[in-house]
Formats: C-alpha cells, sequence, structure tokens
C-alpha cells in the first residue's frame, strides 16, 4: 500500500489543509469551520480508497490501486485543493460536511418557556423567541403587553425572571451523488503530449472537475433564487423617478432597490441585514456603470471559483457581491444573509467525498481508456416548521431586471 495512506497520510493531509484557517468569514473575523471541513472531506476520501484498493489488489495484483493511489496523488487531492474552498456555498451559505452518507445538521431554536400574561393574550409558551414576529417587549420586564417596560426592581428582586428555553435541533440530510465520465483514444493522448506537451488524463479529469463543481454552483443558486421567491421589487430604467444627468444616473436605482431589500431581510430574521448577492453579468455592468453607487470593485484579491464565479467587489461597504457568468440577461438579482457561524444561513451544504475518480480503466470492447468521476454531498433549506426554524426564505430576497427598458447609452 502506497505511503501515501499510511505513515505519510497525515502530513499529506496537513498539507493539503495548509492556509485554509488564514481564509475570513464575510465580516473579515477568521473562519476556522473551512479547515475544518477540509480536513472531512479528506478522511472521508481515505475512507473510500482505502476501503476499495483492497479489492483492486485482489484483482489486478496491485498494478490497478498502485494507479489509482497515483491518480488520487496526481489529479484527485489538487483538485479538490483548489475547488473546495471556492465553491460558491462556502461564501452564501452555511457548510456542515457529512461524516457518513446520512447524518444530521443541527440548528438552533429558542423559545419562551412560560405563558405572560396567564391569560394567554400575549407570549404562550413554546413560541419562538426572538422570532422576526414576534419579539416579547414584555417578558422580562413588567409583563404588561400595553405599556412594555422594565419593572420595579422590589417586584423582581430574588426572582429568576422568566424562562427561555433552547433547543439544538437536528435535520437529517442524505448524501447524494453526481457522475460524470470521459474516455480518448490511445492515439489521441500520444499526439497531445507529442505536439502540444498536454497531458490529457490530467486535462480531461480537470475538466470533469470543473463541470461537476459547476452544476453544483448552478444547483446552489437556482435553489435559493426559488426559495426567495417572486420579486416584489423590479429595476426599470424606463420607470427610474427623477430627471437624470447621466445615464449612470438611472443605473444607480439597482444599487437602492438591492439595498432595500437587504434591510428587508435584516427585519424579517432579527439577525442583520443582507450581507452578499448574486448579480448576472448585466446586472454587474449596471452597478459597475452607476455614477453614484456605492459599488467599489474589489482590491482585496479575488475569488475566482474554477466555475467562473466570482467575488467582483462591494456594495455600501459590506455587501459582498459575486457574479454568476452563466445567468442570463433576466436573472434575478439574489440577496441574502449569512452569519458568522454555520448554523446562520438560508440553506446547508453537506459535502461528503466532494471528488473521487475510478481511475483510468480500459473499456474491453474499444480498448479505450475511461475515466470517472463522481462527487456525493447533501443540500439541506430549512423549511420544516416543524423540525427546524423554518425560515430559510427570511434570509433571501430578490430584485427582477426589466431589460426591454434597459440602455447603457
Amino acid at each position: 500500500m502506497s505511503k501515501l495512506f499510511e505513515s505519510n497520510w497525515k502530513v499529506t493531509k496537513e498539507a493539503l489543509c495548509e492556509g485554509q484557517d488564514l481564509l475570513v468569514n464575510q465580516d473579515g473575523t477568521p473562519n476556522p469551520n473551512k479547515k475544518k471541513t477540509m480536513e472531512i472531506v479528506l478522511e472521508n476520501i481515505h475512507r473510500d480508497l482505502m476501503n476499495r484498493t483492497p479489492l483492486l489488489e485482489t484483482a489486478t495484483a496491485g498494478a490497478t490501486a498502485a494507479g489509482n493511489v497515483a491518480t488520487l496523488n496526481k489529479v484527485i487531492l489538487p483538485v479538490i485543493r483548489r475547488v473546495m474552498p471556492t465553491v460558491i456555498a462556502n461564501e452564501i451559505i452555511g457548510v456542515q460536511p457529512l461524516t457518513g452518507p446520512v447524518a444530521q445538521i443541527h440548528t438552533l431554536r429558542v423559545r419562551y418557556a412560560d405563558t405572560v400574561p396567564v391569560d394567554g393574550s400575549g407570549v404562550i409558551a413554546g413560541q419562538e423567541a426572538l422570532s422576526p414576529f414576534n419579539i416579547a417587549q414584555y417578558y422580562a420586564g413588567n409583563q404588561n403587553v400595553a405599556l412594555p417596560a422594565a419593572a420595579p426592581t422590589a417586584v423582581l428582586e430574588g426572582q429568576p425572571g422568566k424562562r427561555l428555553s433552547i433547543q439544538i435541533l437536528r435535520e437529517t440530510v442524505e448524501a447524494k451523488t453526481r457522475r460524470l465520465s470521459a474516455r480518448w483514444t490511445f492515439e489521441a493522448a500520444q499526439d497531445a503530449q507529442a505536439q502540444q506537451g498536454i497531458d490529457i488524463e490530467a486535462e480531461i479529469m480537470a475538466a470533469l472537475a470543473q463541470e461537476i463543481t459547476a452544476e453544483i454552483d448552478q444547483e446552489i443558486l437556482l435553489s435559493l433564487t426559488r426559495l426567495a421567491g417572486t420579486p416584489t421589487t423590479t429595476f426599470d430604467q424606463g420607470n427610474v423617478s427623477g430627471t437624470a444627468t447621466f445615464v449612470g444616473d438611472e443605473m444607480a436605482a439597482l444599487a437602492v432597490l438591492i439595498n432595500r431589500q437587504a434591510n428587508l431581510i435584516a427585519s424579517r430574521t432579527r439577525r442583520g441585514a443582507g450581507n452578499w448577492v448574486v448579480v448576472s453579468p448585466t446586472a454587474l455592468t449596471i452597478l459597475q456603470s452607476a455614477t453614484t453607487s456605492a459599488f467599489a470593485r474589489t482590491t482585496e484579491g479575488v475569488f475566482e471559483a474554477p466555475t467562473n464565479t466570482k467575488f467582483v467587489g462591494t456594495l455600501n461597504n459590506s455587501m459582498r457581491v459575486y457574479v454568476n457568468q452563466y445567468a442570463s440577461d433576466s436573472t434575478n438579482v439574489l440577496i441574502g444573509y449569512k452569519g458568522s457561524g454555520e448554523i446562520d444561513a438560508a440553506a446547508y451544504f453537506c459535502p461528503y467525498v466532494p471528488l473521487t475518480s475510478s481511475g483510468v480503466v480500459i473499456d474491453p470492447v474499444t480498448f479505450e481508456p475511461v475515466v470517472s468521476f463522481m462527487t456525493r454531498y447533501g443540500y439541506l433549506e430549512l423549511t420544516n416548521t416543524a423540525s427546524s426554524l423554518g425560515n430559510s426564505a427570511d434570509y433571501l430576497g430578490v430584485v427582477g431586471i426589466n431589460t426591454t427598458n434597459l440602455k447603457f447609452l
């Protein structure tokens, strides 16, 4: 068995995780979860290949197993190192890695444990505390619904106060699969190596990995957009109020609508205003063209996934802006909030085995080399009020784009 999986595995894993603890959240604070996620998924891959390799050794006297390990070392681990930190899920939703094909993710719920007042006209025991629509202003004080205020000291002196119930809620998530394969001829590999110096095997594996991760990004973005619902506001350049001196003055209206949705997220969640935006190339052009917009292009290093989802700047110095290069002109602007913890988000991405390969095998009919890539992960939105907060949609907002009246000159 290769030393990669025995005495050198710990060193290999530490090298692959190097620098992950330097990654930060959107508010600039360190995010140790990104390193933890990388460590867990690498262990999943290690365990998976350790289980598969003995079978391969029995069938092929060790040749296929050695090739499988070499493929892992040469292609899969570097791709994981490049892909995992740049999946858009790390930036906009919670990430809780799975340690098995079926696992649980956790959320926190705070409830009122007492009925105040006793006639049930105010807070009823069991209701969610700190929720968007039920924040009691009297529960810890004078318990007067009509005139909430602090109670006289003598009333609560020596009393424990009304109770809050803290619950850790669990939701089951199951890992699902994406798989791709590709084949080529020995002649094509020989010609590519001889004429351009291209390792066709490595190039094909990188292309398969990029396609799979691109599809994951698009799945997450489309699902969040559907969860956010129909836009209540739409940017229509022809209906912008006031008299514009330059076309860029009209473009600034989009930033105003985004700010409005971000603040509505704050009022719904009581957690914070929207702090990330995903736009189409067209919407990005509008923001970049606005003469009075608070949009600033990034100067702090570029988040650029191999899927072409990029961090392109900030809005109001606090809202991170990403561009989805695959989005159409009329794609809605998606606004959302993600807290500092991985349980404070609209949805959860749960990687299990991020990328694994069958290695190169030979088709017994055509004698052509074939390679297959697979990824397994879970994705969950908290929409069930019985087992979770059920408020995923509260974390999201959308702004529509009317392209009919759009003009840049």
